[in-house]
């Protein structure tokens, strides 16, 4: 009984760490390129890029002056809503993050 009870162990420990090794294995290519995303698109912008940023405020200011909203297809205003949906979803989320609470703030 021992004996079998030692070698379940022992097939347990070596089909486990097979098992680890094959997911690291497969998994570290996706980590990677998710990190590559990640630290691009996460990051602050960079003061090269500010120049682009107010470029690109300045034409959505005259688009929205000239009405040009307006000629935006279905599936555009779509993904745009949904984009605006999730940036309000993250700002809640950072807002019960920094309040360490889902009722509103102590006072």
């Amino acid at each position: 009984m021992a004996g079998r009870l030692a070698s379940l162990g022992t097939k347990l420990v070596s089909k486990t760490t097979s098992t680890a090794s094959t997911v690291l294995r497969t998994a570290q290519p996706h980590l990677q390129t998710f990190w590559g995303h990640a630290r691009v698109e996460l990051g602050p912008p960079t003061p090269g890029q500010w120049p682009q940023i107010k470029t690109g405020l300045s034409k959505l200011w005259n688009s929205t002056l000239a009405g040009r909203f307006l000629d935006v297809s279905v599936s555009e205003a779509t993904r745009n809503t949904l984009i605006a949906v999730e940036t309000g979803c993250w700002f809640y989320v950072g807002q019960i993050i920094g309040r360490k609470s889902l009722i509103g703030y102590k006072v």
